[in-house]
């Protein structure tokens, strides 16, 4: 049978799964993330509990170099911090010892690896995968084999997030296992493209599996032992690796929610996703990073950092994203598998550096980055009244590279909110101007001709040292961003369907900011909003699905209608 909704989430959002991905930029953050101010000297068990949130499974390790000095803490969900300790130096064992699959910050040393060999004259940005890879791989597209080796670190390549043949054979418990490298450079025989080279960047963990092979093809090693040799072996990264072999027991166990998940294996991919690593290991290669050319790495870690081209809100150096003037920048990755989500941040200029590992699929280390960036790149401005209507720019706003944003005027209040985000109030500034000054968010809107009392047409989005425009569509607004807490408490509560075969569906459904959040069994909560004209219908963003309220003759509600794939009853579970 066809279980609705989220579930299984391998089958409505298995490309989402695998996507190794790094999480969109922090405007994209819900109220959850915004909830508490945070800082590098809050200490690492804060910054490890605002990362699990209420997560009652996992664990989350978190390591902090600021002043000269290491920090580190081992939190357990349920917000118990397991240890924590200081040093001078690197963080000796065990409390930094727990290991953790680390996703795409695999990709920072695949771009350190290709920075290394262009700092040497072993290869150039512009060499051309036709030139590098023509004996082993029968280019079917004169596009494919003009791949340089630029566009594949940049994500401007226009490969695809993944080979075409991925899902064949792929399996839910470590979909990237079966995959190696001869099966890739088949792949890249048959791909062809609809667009040459450069493309808008596009993240893509394909480009990154080409990439680490090339590497390490060209050494005559596999991906991980070219790490090892040029990477962590150098700087004494004793923790971090591919194969887990008798360190298994070390591996903090990984989960989705409340469910145990599986560990992930790979192949051709390894660039891409491979690594595990401690907190202990990922602050040593921070440090030697941020060293400069007078460190360990030596030129190859500035080279690592220069930016190469845009990306999103930022600029991307070799595989890294970039953000913020020289005197600020932040250099940062995230990463997530089935079941851990990773980041990893560093300021070189001021010689500090984050690191969060967790072995929750529903963690969110991308709060803390929030939370970071709203604190070293604050909305200054001051109130101000605003100068026109608050309805002129109410609609739904887009960029080709970006998520849409929906401000919608109510009650006195411009709203906005974020593709699969929550609603959140906006303070005027200015001339057509407001900010959300928790998130460090500056919305700065634009009209036709540049006249007062001209049509809104587009937006400046920034925050976090970057910024974005997007453009006013044709979409009309919302009429309501949120409920009165009276009218959103009424939903709040408990519904259950029971299935004679299958699955039962849990509905948690809760309020926050006039908003309601609803998780179904063990999937992640999610915003759904009001469907205009249809009282007590709500729908869904991330799945087509829409949830109808049943109220009885006095007006109480007593259960729900999940609408997807039929029809789901949900009477609702003891007293509103």
């Amino acid at each position: 049978m066809t279980v609705p909704l989220l579930l299984p989430v391998w089958r409505v959002h298995r490309r989402r799964m695998v996507a190794l991905a790094l999480a969109a930029l922090a405007f994209l953050a819900g109220p959850a993330a915004l909830a508490q101010s945070l800082s590098l000297t809050s200490g690492p068990a804060a910054i490890g509990r605002l990362v699990l949130g209420d997560l009652t499974q996992g664990q989350a390790a978190v390591g902090v170099w600021r002043d000269g000095k290491a920090s580190a803490a081992l939190v357990q969900a349920g917000t118990a911090t397991l240890a924590t300790m200081a040093a001078d130096g690197p963080l000796p064992d065990p409390a930094s010892e727990t290991l953790f699959e680390i996703g795409s910050i695999s990709k920072v040393f695949t771009g350190l690896l290709l920075a290394q060999a262009v700092e040497r004259g072993d290869l150039k940005l512009d060499d051309r995968l036709g030139d590098l890879l023509g004996k082993d791989v029968p280019f079917a597209s004169p596009a494919v084999a003009g791949v340089t080796l630029r566009q594949l670190v940049t994500h401007s390549s226009c490969l695809p997030r993944l080979p075409a043949d991925f899902w064949e054979g792929a399996k839910q418990s470590s979909p990237y296992a079966s995959y190696d490298r001869a099966r890739l450079w088949r792949a890249l025989a048959a791909q062809t493209m609809t667009a040459s080279p450069p493309c808008d960047p596009e993240y893509s963990n394909y480009a990154f599996a080409v990439l680490g092979e090339l590497l390490a093809q060209r050494a005559g090693l596999s991906w991980y032992e070219l790490v090892s040799a040029r990477i962590t072996g150098p700087l004494g990264m004793r923790h971090t690796l591919q194969l887990l072999g008798d360190q298994v027991g070390r591996l903090a166990p990984p989960f989705v929610g409340r469910a145990a998940a599986s560990t992930w294996e790979m192949q051709a991919f390894a660039g891409a996703g491979g690594l595990r690593s401690t907190v202990g290991d990922m602050l040593i290669f921070s440090r030697a990073v941020m060293a400069s050319e007078k460190g360990p790495l030596g030129p190859a870690a500035v080279r690592f950092m220069t930016p190469l081209g845009k990306i999103d809100m930022g600029e991307i150096g070799y595989g890294v994203w970039i953000s913020g003037p020289p005197e600020q920048r932040s250099v940062f990755h995230e990463g997530w598998t089935g079941g851990y989500r990773a980041l990893w941040l560093v300021r070189p200029a001021v010689q500090e550096a984050l690191v969060v590992l967790a072995s929750n699929g529903q963690s969110a280390p991308y709060r803390a980055r929030i939370a970071l960036a709203a604190l070293w790149h604050p909305v200054t401005a001051r109130p101000a009244p605003a100068t026109a209507p608050l309805p002129d720019y109410a609609g739904v706003y887009s960029s080709p590279l970006f998520a849409s944003i929906t401000f919608v005027a109510q009650d006195g209040v411009l709203y906005r909110r974020p593709s699969r985000a929550s609603f959140r109030p906006l303070e005027p500034v200015g001339t057509d101007t407001f900010v959300d000054r928790a998130a460090g968010v500056t919305h700065q809107f634009s009209r036709e001709g540049g006249k007062p009392d001209g049509r809104v047409t587009s937006l400046l989005f920034t925050q976090g040292g970057g910024a974005v425009r997007l453009e006013r569509t044709a979409l009309a607004a919302p009429a309501v961003a949120v409920m009165s807490p009276a009218q959103a408490q009424a939903y709040a509560g408990a519904y259950l369907n029971r299935k004679l075969v299958g699955v039962n569906l849990a509905f948690d459904v809760q309020v926050a900011d006039g908003q309601l959040q609803v998780q179904v069994n063990n999937q992640p909560r999610v915003t759904v909003y009001p469907v205009p004209g249809q009282p007590d219908r709500f729908s869904y963003e991330v799945v087509k699905a829409e949830l109808q309220f049943e109220r009885d003759a006095a007006g109480q509600v007593t259960g729900l209608v999940l609408h997807q794939n039929g029809e789901h009853r949900a009477p609702r579970v003891g007293a509103p």
